[in-house]
């Protein structure tokens, strides 16, 4: 290999990098605009966010996206399990303690906790 093309290779290598940084920032930006790049994302009515932004809640999905240089391609990837879910779609096994989970989000989001479903107060301490 001769010089020229060491440095070619160099200013490609350069300019990739450049780019995975600049695209970084735009996943990361994504997050901000609720949408993929100009793509808006589908809205979800929820009681324990109002307002709240779409798949951020503790922005541990944001934070965990990566960019890496693989020969002259980026990739971009997340090594968090629900990330493809988000992403791709799929099945989600919904155990007896996710539901407690949830139940417990939502009647704390609701203040629910210690109301009948007609709203009146109970009578038993729980």
């Amino acid at each position: 290999m001769n010089d020229t093309d060491k440095a070619i290779r160099s200013i490609i290598r350069k300019i990739i990098s450049d780019i995975k940084v600049w695209l970084g920032d735009e996943f990361d930006q994504n997050f901000e605009r609720q949408a993929f790049f100009s793509q808006s994302w589908a809205r979800r009515k929820s009681p324990t966010r109002p307002g709240g932004h779409m798949l951020v809640d503790t922005g541990a999905l944001r934070r965990s996206v990566r960019g890496e240089i693989r020969e002259s391609s980026i990739v971009f990837f997340s090594d968090l399990p629900y990330a493809s879910i988000h992403n791709e779609g799929g099945e989600i096994k919904v155990t007896a303690r996710m539901k407690r989970f949830f139940w417990y989000k939502y009647y704390s989001a609701t203040g629910s906790f210690g109301r009948r479903k007609d709203g009146t107060l109970r009578q038993d301490k729980k």
